[in-house]
């Protein structure tokens, strides 16, 4: 990947990495206070562009400080920002102060908890397991491992496994070069069990967090230096995973639409743009496809999941990164494209810093392997995010062409979309300000959080239909009437299913969910 790397790193073991950050100066001078400010539409609703024009974006980046104060690893929750922060300049956010936002979150989850062992993002009194189709606030879920099931056991005495939970952003499954398949792991924050709480408000509120992480199988006798690593059982059989893909997305006060952070591993796939430029092979890139484009295997598509490993002599389809940066490459620094990937830049060189620094434990060095792709926001947040496949950026910031390469693998974009992407906000629906009154972000029905929406259907239960249901008509006939006798689960959430049962059952919501 065509970013800032440590010359030393041992990658896959296999390859030296070119050190490709040449005499980038980084100001690391003292830490960028992060100022807290109250939520309030009217001050945050738009950038001040008059005042704005006084700070160049040169002058940001050089400005922008990515330092951080001693023993950050230390900090609680409640010293890490809800708020974006005001430039000191402009006297609003600025593209700067997003990306110290991201940055914050992240050290503080990868930072370690107050329970031996695991770090913050681990801890599931923090942050919760997405159990799907089951009660993700109940705390059955273990700490350790990918512990995510599909369904519950009659007695719910069974061992807790990773199942197949295989499919990305898009559709089916990816294979990395050895033949494996790619695992997803969800996690919330603990706040959204109260999903009644939640839903009494338009807007999640600051310092919610949802996380979704990708993870490959690590091949006997590979190397797993430079991978954060977790253990778990698949089919059966027991497995170490390696994680290569990380989603964090993050609620403050004066920005409801949540920041959108991704990273990703460095040895992960090559940059399109770079095919035939020395390249060697990467996990989810063949040698043959990294030096020439004509060779790859069908490039950038999943397959359909059919085993954890695929055969003996079959491995996955090649994939490459569209955007690095999740932006148009190639513009001046004085545009918003030229702008968010010097930010992306500096920070990605400030994190080998900040890890490497005196004191830090040394169980975040393993982080060094992951960078910044970049982060998604909206400018106006009386003003929805522009919802739509390519969605609309007028209102959005930062990179808008958010993909990650093993998240989103065939949801990349590409240069042709024009005025519009394919990113966060193609699937995640903001609803500004000035609207969420008639379409509250934190309703069933608003989309913003997908994962917010499969946790309350987790609250839900499933209930036999009075007659066999096989189609949808069917189902919107006999489900209300099979949910409207179930005290406090009288809300039929629209599903129903004849699939492992001996009747139809459809699923029934608490009363309380909106």
């Amino acid at each position: 990947m065509r970013k800032i790397i440590l010359a030393k790193m041992n990658v896959r073991g296999k390859r030296a990495r070119l050190w490709l950050a040449k005499q980038i100066a980084v100001c690391l001078v003292t830490s960028f206070v992060i100022a807290q400010s109250a939520y309030s539409p009217t001050l945050w609703a738009a950038e001040p562009s008059a005042v704005a024009a006084s700070l160049s974006n040169a002058d940001q980046v050089k400005n922008c400080d990515f330092s951080q104060a001693a023993n950050w690893w230390q900090r609680s929750v409640t010293q890490v920002p809800g708020s974006i922060a005001s430039n000191p300049v402009t006297g609003s956010p600025e593209f700067c102060e997003f990306y110290q936002f991201a940055q914050d979150w992240f050290l503080y989850l990868i930072s370690p908890s107050a329970k031996p062992g695991l770090a913050n993002w681990q801890d599931q009194a923090q942050y919760p397991v997405l159990e799907i189709g089951a009660n993700s606030c109940d705390g059955a879920t273990k700490d350790r491992g990918l512990s995510i099931r599909t369904a519950k056991t009659i007695d719910d005495t069974g061992a807790i496994i990773l199942p197949e939970r295989t499919d990305q952003a898009g559709a089916h499954a990816i294979y990395d070069q050895a033949g494996n398949v790619v695992f997803y792991e969800i996690r919330l924050s603990h706040n959204l069990c109260d999903y009644a709480a939640i839903q009494s408000e338009p807007n999640f509120p600051a310092k919610t967090v949802e996380m979704k992480m990708a993870w490959r199988v690590m091949k006997p006798n590979e190397s797993t230096d430079g991978f954060v690593l977790s253990d778990a059982t698949i089919d059966g059989v027991d497995y170490t995973l390696g994680m290569i893909g990380w989603h964090i997305v993050v609620a403050a006060d004066n920005h409801p639409e949540m920041v959108w952070i991704t990273l990703d591993h460095q040895a992960n796939a090559v940059d399109c743009a770079d095919m035939a430029k020395g390249q060697s092979a990467y996990d989810f890139t063949s040698e043959a496809c990294a030096v020439d484009a004509t060779a790859c295997q069908k490039l950038n598509e999943s397959q359909p999941f059919t085993t954890v490993s695929l055969p003996s002599g079959q491995r996955g389809n090649d994939i490459c990164q569209e955007f690095p940066y999740g932006t148009v490459e190639g513009d001046p620094i004085d545009t918003r494209n030229g702008l968010n990937i010097a930010l992306i830049e500096k920070l990605n060189a400030a994190q080998q810093t900040v890890l490497a620094g005196a004191g830090v434990p040394a169980s975040l060095d393993v982080w060094k392997s992951y960078e910044f792709n970049g982060a998604l926001w909206v400018s106006d947040i009386s003003k929805g995010s522009g919802s739509s496949s390519p969605a609309s950026t007028t209102n959005q910031r930062g990179s808008l062409e958010l993909a990650n390469v093993v998240l989103e693998t065939t949801f990349q974009g590409s240069a042709a979309n024009g005025g519009g992407a394919l990113n966060c906000f193609g699937c995640h629906n903001y609803n500004g300000t000035a609207n969420v009154a008639n379409q509250p972000n934190t309703s069933f029905a608003a989309h913003l959080s997908h994962s917010f929406d499969d946790m309350i259907l987790g609250q839900c239960k499933d209930v036999a239909s009075a007659t066999l249901i096989n189609n949808q008509a069917q189902a919107d006939a006999a489900c209300p009437t099979a949910c409207a006798p179930q005290a406090g689960f009288s809300k039929w959430n629209g599903q129903w299913t004849n699939k492992g049962v001996p009747m139809t059952v459809c699923g029934c919501c608490p009363d309380s969910v909106k």
